[in-house]
């Protein structure tokens, strides 16, 4: 659906004066929300140490005026009209609009409990807080960013109550990221999911670096800086960059930005931070390609949703032997190696490999939602005011004991090693277990629709028919249906975990036939 029929076409647009004026001051907050994007965007990548004092400023002053103008009372009076208007006239379209407005209004609703002076501090304290993660994580001092993290849990506890909620905090914060989720709900989710992947990690082995040198970052460049275009993302409408964490942003309907970050003895860090990135700017670019726009259905239904995006081509298909094959040679031309240096075998086993680690974002399919796992247990208890900002790299240690057997020597590789907490962004974490449970059920779907995919990727290096498939089951829908309702209806099965591990189960199955046969 790449567009929402007669949603509001030429023909009927002096018909809904009120819709109209709606649309404008929406269009209005919509470009004020790409410039502040713009202007993060910057303070990661390209931002003079010196300025980030100001440029705090800059965007704690402009979010308090996109937030002014959001949930202030003339935008909130437009939107009011234009659903009386939307039900008095009975036009071609009218159940699209309503839904447009009733997304519109469960969000507004959300955001018009927040003051303006809440809003503006927590963007000012956010924008300084990454510089202290990101200088304390290269220090190895937790000690020094725990004070701007403790006012940032502050803050994020009076979001909470300004939100409301029904059980706990931290389902107020978790509403913001995944619509009608909540902890207890998750709770039970990541218990049984746990118990699934336990006898999965066991099986697991550990496979070296195959790497034989360090690989220069010119190199690493040339060979990422083609894979975006690869999978479909033009460079027109992107750019790649590097960053202290990968993250991907939309500042348009034709600008979308991706960073990574270079590993010289682990190339492979590298490009899957780029499969990752580019899954989410390409659901973003989908998005964008929805005629009528912009409105409150030209975006993601769900983190969960977005992130299933991105870890589908990240794993079902940047891990996939199909994709390998293709890619080897290309590799091994760009990075200057020879096949005696780096066998095919030796690649493929380290790619898929499943042995429990320190970080997050280095690790493996099975034991990654274990990472996400501590992440959720640790940020409720924060956020529910069951444990302190003091104690927690103590509570994260202990956690990786627990989950992973693994000791944490050092903070950077522990409780700092994350920039989501720097942001405020509490809530965001169990998105990524969500999303691998999406997109192994996506896949699935489209891989019994498209069983020649794998020799099309081999062949022709062409992924244009998974990418045709997403946008017309989840990027050209938007924000129309929720999560649920466009998992099941491109799947034709609600959400549903076993997807996933059975995806995990035929990994292992197919690493261990490798191994049996060398």
């Amino acid at each position: 659906m790449k567009e929402y029929e007669n949603l509001f076409s030429d023909s009927i647009r002096n018909e809904l004066q009120s819709f109209s004026e709606y649309r404008a001051a929406y269009r209005e907050i919509w470009t004020l929300r790409n410039i502040l994007s713009v202007l993060h965007w910057d303070s990661e990548i390209t931002l003079p140490e010196e300025g980030r004092a100001e440029r705090g400023n800059q965007i704690g002053l402009l979010s308090g005026l996109i937030h002014s103008k959001y949930a202030g009372e003339n935008f909130y009076r437009l939107a009011r009209e234009a659903a009386d208007e939307n039900e008095r006239k009975n036009l071609p379209g009218q159940s699209e609009r309503r839904i447009e407005l009733q997304r519109l209004f469960q969000d507004l609703d959300r955001s018009r409990r927040l003051s303006q002076e809440l809003v503006e501090e927590f963007s000012v304290t956010t924008s300084k807080a990454h510089a202290v993660w990101a200088k304390a994580r290269k220090e190895n001092r937790f000690t020094d960013f725990a004070p701007i993290l403790s006012r940032i849990v502050e803050l994020s506890k009076k979001q909470a109550e300004s939100y409301g909620f029904e059980t706990e905090p931290y389902d107020a914060l978790l509403e913001g990221y995944e619509p009608g989720e909540r902890a207890a709900n998750l709770e039970s989710l990541f218990h049984n999911l746990k118990n699934s992947l336990k006898p999965l990690v066991a099986r697991g082995k550990r496979i070296r670096n195959p790497f034989p040198k360090e690989i220069p970052v010119s190199l690493q460049k040339k060979l990422g800086e083609a894979l975006p275009a690869l999978l479909g993302l033009s460079p027109k409408i992107s750019r790649l960059d590097a960053s202290e964490h990968p993250f991907s942003t939309s500042l348009g309907p034709k600008d979308k930005r991706i960073t990574t970050r270079y590993d010289l003895k682990d190339p492979l860090s590298t490009i899957f931070s780029i499969l990752h990135e580019t899954g989410h700017s390409l659901y973003e670019a989908g998005i964008s390609e929805i005629e009528g726009g912009p409105s409150p259905l030209h975006d993601s239904v769900s983190l969960g949703i977005h992130e299933s995006q991105s870890r589908l081509w990240e794993n079902q298909v940047g891990r996939s032997r199909s994709f390998w094959e293709m890619y080897y040679p290309i590799l091994m031309d760009v990075l200057e190696l020879k096949e005696s240096e780096l066998a095919f075998s030796d690649l493929f086993s380290y790619v898929n490999q499943s042995a429990p680690s320190l970080v997050r974002v280095e690790a493996d399919q099975i034991t990654y939602n274990l990472h996400i796992i501590l992440r959720f247990e640790i940020e409720r208890a924060l956020i529910n005011g069951q444990t302190t900002v003091s104690e927690l790299p103590e509570l994260w240690n202990s956690k990786m004991k627990e989950l992973f057997g693994i000791e944490v020597s050092s903070d950077r590789e522990g409780v700092l090693q994350d920039v989501h907490w720097s942001g405020g962004a509490f809530g965001y974490f169990p998105t990524y277990t969500l999303g691998n449970i999406y997109s192994a059920q996506l896949f699935d779907a489209f891989s019994k629709e498209n069983p020649n995919f794998a020799d099309q990727v081999l062949s022709k290096k062409d992924f244009s028919s998974l990418l045709d498939w997403l946008r017309k089951n989840v990027h050209w829908r938007g924000k129309y249906d929720s999560a649920e309702t466009l998992i099941r209806k491109a799947t034709g099965s609600d959400p549903d975990s076993s997807f996933l591990v059975r995806y995990l189960e035929n990994k292992l199955n197919e690493l261990e036939s490798i191994d049996h046969g060398r």
